[in-house]
């Protein structure tokens, strides 16, 4: 996502108009890797005067803003759409239809409908949890077109070949008390899992100790039990939630 954003952000002209990037806070690592590439682009603080903002508003660049600030400027009308190119968001997967990022895009859309509204995210998994999530964050941001580029795709890969990383594969073996901690870890998850195949509710050929070892295991398990999620009772929930802490 950060090759496509960087594309973007190279065909940017100041004509077209101001180009507004919405970081969450928790986006701060991305944020860093975009000014790595782009260090001309400032970010628009709470600590400026609104006059100072409004110039910024207006010059045509490209900056970072929250959207605490933005959606702010936007009720108090002290951002002129009509000089906004576009809004580029930063961590799709984290939007909801009540965040508000959705609620500024709305609030954008119905006063600037020529602006250019663009997503991004670099975490598939979490755009397929839940029922139908990549839908609903397109329906809230008012976005149709959807494109994928994993690794394996053409381009994708004729780019990564050009200067393949150099990695260097360094083995930590385990102390004692690390290899202790790790099968009474084991031994509690599989009593966990036994307990979850006795709902017969999820697809037990998915339940192994193995697949417990990665991260986006109690995903697997969350997107099986979600349909019927109001069903379960505390003790299954309860489960999902140890799965998930183990």
């Amino acid at each position: 996502s950060l090759s496509a954003l960087s594309s973007l952000l190279l065909l940017h002209s100041p004509s077209q108009g101001t180009l507004l990037l919405l970081s969450p806070p928790s986006s701060s690592s991305l944020k860093s890797q975009i000014l790595h590439y782009h260090p001309h682009i400032e970010e628009i603080t709470a600590d400026l005067p609104s006059h100072h903002r409004l110039s910024l508003y207006t010059s045509g660049s490209a900056f970072f803003i929250t959207a605490r600030i933005l959606i702010v400027d936007l009720l108090t009308s002290k951002i002129p759409t009509s000089s906004i190119a576009g809004i580029i968001l930063l961590t799709a997967h984290s939007l909801s239809e009540t965040s508000t990022e959705a609620f500024i895009v709305r609030i954008f859309r119905s006063l600037n409908r020529n602006a250019y509204v663009r997503a991004f995210s670099d975490k598939p998994h979490a755009m397929v949890s839940g029922f139908s999530k990549t839908e609903r964050i397109m329906k809230c941001l008012y976005i149709k077109r959807l494109h994928l580029w994993p690794r394996f795709q053409v381009y994708v890969s004729q780019e990564l070949e050009k200067d393949p990383p150099q990695v260097v594969d360094i083995r930590v073996p385990m102390t004692k008390s690390m290899l202790g901690i790790q099968k009474a870890i084991v031994e509690v998850m599989d009593a966990c899992l036994k307990e979850m195949r006795k709902t017969n509710k999820v697809d037990v050929e998915d339940l192994t100790v193995e697949n417990g070892l990665f991260k986006s295991f109690d995903e697997i398990v969350r997107r099986q039990l979600d349909p019927i999620w109001h069903m379960l009772g505390k003790k299954t929930k309860q489960l999902v939630s140890d799965l998930k802490t183990l």
